[in-house]
């Protein structure tokens, strides 16, 4: 391969969001609604269901994206039978999850030893401020080139939007210099491939794949993407 540019996605590609989100959500449940034992683990799996679902529909146009932030604590608290501010679980949410970040295994080592070789760039949907925290207080920061978020953009992955935006701002890249690597197979993958750009999935729990998602390669860590590009 002969690529030039590496764009990737951050959450569960180089940053481990979901353990991030997890912690932040039990924390949260336990301090607020006062959630223990059983109850805390039903109401962790009835948002991450809810959460992943509004998210979803944000990608592919279907809501805004602020009704995920107004309705994922509210849809919550509904399905839980509790009744409870749903804007204050928000604001108090986005305080612990800004604090529970933690890297993926390999993900300083990989950047490092491909920094040399290629134009490293952070292509993802989350929010800009707290991306950009992530990456800062991580050390990760120092490895990109550029950083794009959605909100930054105005446009999501897989919109192609996100991607005329990156493209606008390199204009030595060409779809066939550069390469989408990310463990999203709807915003990464699909994305990258509605793009005609190559695309790499990190597939760490071998996910079935959908037969209109072609990705151009498959991993399943990060120490085999580096041994892929290398």
């Amino acid at each position: 391969m002969t690529y030039e540019y590496l764009i990737f996605d951050l959450d569960d590609t180089l940053l481990d969001f979901t353990g991030g989100e997890v912690a932040a959500i039990r924390q949260l449940f336990s301090n607020e609604l006062g959630l223990t034992g059983t109850d805390l683990d039903h109401a962790l799996k009835i948002y991450q269901e809810i959460n992943h679902h509004l998210w979803q529909q944000y990608e592919f146009k279907e809501i805004a994206r602020q009704q995920i932030f107004e309705e994922r604590f509210k849809k919550t608290l509904e399905a839980l039978g509790i009744d409870y501010d749903a804007d204050r679980l928000e604001q108090e949410y986005a305080t612990l999850r800004d604090h529970n970040y933690r890297m993926l295994p390999y993900a300083t080592e990989i950047l490092q030893h491909l920094q040399d070789q290629y134009t490293i760039i952070a292509g993802t949907n989350g929010q800009d401020a707290t991306q950009r925290l992530r990456l800062k207080e991580t050390g990760l920061d120092q490895y990109f080139d550029q950083i794009f978020t959605s909100e930054m953009i105005g446009a999501s992955k897989p919109d192609a939007a996100f991607f005329d935006r990156i493209f606008q701002d390199n204009p030595q890249m060409t779809k066939e210099n550069t390469v989408m690597i990310g463990d999203g197979l709807t915003s990464d993958i699909l994305g990258g491939q509605n793009y005609q750009l190559d695309t790499i999935w990190i597939n760490p729990n071998h996910k079935d794949n959908p037969a209109e998602i072609k990705p151009t390669q498959v991993v399943e860590d990060l120490p085999t993407l580096e041994a892929l590009l290398q």
